[in-house]
Parts: C-alpha cells; sequence; structure tokens
C-alpha cells in the first residue's frame, strides 16, 4: 500500500530532493526491518520527512526526529506546513539546529533516557568534518541490528554547485580535500572499522546502506 506516498507525490513531487524510487526503498528499509525509532540529519524542505512519515502512518506506529538548521523555517514550503497539510505533524518532531546537526546530536547523547534508534537517514553536511563526527555520533544511538543509510555517496566538494558559487568557502580546502568523497570513505574505510556490515549499495540512488552488526533476525534487504 502506498497510497500516502502517493498523496506525497500529487502535492510536492516538484520539491528537492528526495525522489520517489528512493522513498520506495526507504519505505522496504523501514518495513523489513521494523524500524519505528527513526532519525533523519538534512531535512531541506521536508519532502523526505513527509515520505518517512507517511510509512510510519501506513503502518499505525513509529515516529521521526528529523535535524536541519534553523534557515529551514525560511523555505516556502517549510516542512511544518507540509506536514500540517498532508495530516503527518504527529509522525515527525522537527529540530532547527542553530549551526550543524552534530550539535543536536550532543544533545541526545546526553538526554535521559537516551534516544535509542532503529533507522537513521543521513543527508545533510556532507563534508569530511560534519559527516565523519555525524556518523560517530549516531553510532551511540544506533541500536544493534540498525539502520544507516548514506545519501550522496558519491558527493565532493569540486561538484557541489552550491560550493562552486562560493570562492570564500572553497579556499578553505586543499585541493585532495575538494576532490575527495567523503561519504565513500567512511562507506569504505570507516564503517567496517566500526562494526558495521555493507548492507547494500544503491548507485542509481545515490545510495550506500550500512548495517550495525547485533542479534536481531527480522533485519532483511
Amino acid at each position: 500500500m502506498t497510497a500516502l506516498l502517493d498523496r506525497v507525490d500529487a502535492a510536492y513531487g516538484d520539491l528537492p530532493y528526495m525522489k520517489r524510487t528512493q522513498a520506495n526503498r526507504l519505505r522496504e528499509l523501514i518495513l523489513n526491518n521494523n524500524a519505528r525509532n527513526i532519525l533523519e540529519l538534512g531535512f531541506f524542505h521536508g519532502k523526505s520527512s513527509a515520505y518517512i512519515a507517511s510509512v510510519l502512518e501506513e503502518r499505525g506506529d513509529g515516529h521521526l526526529t528529523t535535524v536541519d538548521l534553523g534557515s529551514a523555517r525560511d523555505r516556502s514550503p517549510n516542512i511544518n506546513g507540509i506536514l500540517s497539510d498532508l495530516g503527518l505533524s504527529h509522525r515527525v518532531t522537527p529540530i532547527f539546529a542553530h549551526r550543524s546537526y552534530t550539535w543536536e546530536l550532543q544533545k541526545m547523547l546526553r538526554a535521559r533516557p537516551r534516544p535509542v534508534v532503529d533507522l537513521c537517514y543521513l543527508d545533510g553536511g556532507h563534508t569530511w568534518d560534519v559527516s565523519a563526527l555525524g556518523v560517530f555520533l549516531v553510532d551511540r544511538l544506533l541500536r544493534p541490528g540498525g539502520i544507516l543509510v548514506l545519501d550522496d555517496l558519491d558527493w565532493s566538494i569540486a561538484t557541489s554547485p552550491a560550493l562552486q558559487k562560493s570562492p570564500q568557502k572553497l579556499s578553505h580546502y586543499s585541493d585532495d580535500e575538494k576532490t575527495a568523497k567523503p561519504i565513500r570513505i567512511l562507506w569504505e574505510d570507516v564503517l567496517p572499522d566500526m562494526g558495521y556490515d555493507h548492507f547494500a549499495i544503491h548507485p542509481n540512488l545515490g545510495w550506500a546502506i550500512a548495517r550495525k552488526r547485533g542479534t536481531s533476525k527480522q533485519e532483511s534487504q
């Protein structure tokens, strides 16, 4: 049943960034792995959040916590308006960070009780500093057997249209860092050392999916 995903498409299908093919794959991951507590890092307008909330609403339980910068409030439409329009606000807690989602993750780590996450969709702050710290912090929240979805597997500073428009920002990076692919480095060289298995890779979606090792018999692709 994908009627709720269809509603998102009908109302907001032209918005960036998540595509329906990605939403379909995320739906499979959520349902097949019994993911109820979901964390999203980077929501932009909130279209991806609406897709995730639609899956949770379809199943009848679960909650999404999603983080982006405070400037996301000024987007038109913004996440609050989209969720309200679709009747999905009760499934989502948006967090507007002052500077970085890593600081908001710090707050989650210090909370008591500490949140336990079944699935994390990471689609924000793709530079090495933010992504690497983000993955290490998410790991402390993700349950054994949990799923980590990494978007923009082959993103680089050199190919980022937004950064190419900001010469001042580009000047902060060395040539080798500009051409590096931080998400792929994490996928290939860091996550295996942290106790993650390469669960699936989808070059057509720009995704790499890792599973934290642990005892769970319900996980499937």
